[in-house]
Order: structure tokens, then C-alpha cells, then sequence
């Protein structure tokens, strides 16, 4: 596996483990936003993708959110086949509130955390 996999890897469990622990406290806004950041970043990794949006299922199932449970499941059938083909919406959360196939701007703190990683050596 490549460098910019292993760091791209690194950074979304990085911020998995964020999202669990604020969900662990009950921030389940932050825990979404945290969720938001790492599916951004996951993005172009099938593998790292689809983990994103189990834990975005599982925070939905722990809130009792129906509509999120719901767009979940459907995303999880769709990361890893749009992240192997490159046809994912760059910058899109993730969330069910937001079409799956609406790319958005990717914020600067985002943005930063990707040109970092794809230049670090």
C-alpha cells in the first residue's frame, strides 16, 4: 500500500475515533460533524469509505434517526463501487439530509487536512 493510502487511512480512523468518543459523551453533533470531515476524506478509498458510512449508520441506529438509517443503508451499497470508480460527489458529507450524488465545496479545514496528506513524505 502506498504512503498517501496509509496516511489517508490514518487520518479517517483518526477522526472515527473522535466521533465515537463524542458520541460516547452524547455530542452527537459534533460526532456528526466528525463523521462529515473523515467521509470527505475517505472518499477515494473503497474500504475506508464504506467504514465511514458504518459508523455513520451505527451513530444513526444509536440516535433512533429513521431517515438517516435509511440513507445509510443506501450508501453503504454505493461507497466502495463509487470510490473503486472514481464516481463519488467530492466534498458531500455523507449525511442523509444531502443527495448522495451532490458534490459540495470541501471546507479549508478539510481542504488542509487532504493537501497535507498528499504532500507529506
Amino acid at each position: 500500500m502506498n504512503v498517501a493510502k496509509t496516511r489517508n487511512r490514518q487520518v479517517v480512523e483518526s477522526f472515527l475515533t473522535e466521533a465515537n468518543v463524542a458520541s460516547g459523551r452524547g455530542d452527537f453533533s459534533n460526532a456528526w460533524a466528525l463523521l462529515a470531515k473523515a467521509h470527505v476524506i475517505s472518499q477515494p478509498l473503497a474500504w475506508s469509505h464504506t467504514l465511514v458510512h458504518w459508523q455513520m449508520l451505527s451513530l444513526a441506529l444509536r440516535t433512533r434517526n429513521f431517515s438517516e438509517i435509511t440513507g445509510q443503508i443506501f450508501r453503504l451499497v454505493v461507497a466502495a463501487p463509487g470510490s473503486i470508480l472514481k464516481k463519488y460527489p467530492k466534498g458531500n458529507p455523507g449525511t442523509s439530509d444531502i443527495s448522495a450524488f451532490q458534490p459540495m465545496p470541501i471546507s479549508s479545514e478539510v481542504q488542509s487536512i487532504i493537501d497535507r496528506m498528499n504532500t507529506t513524505k
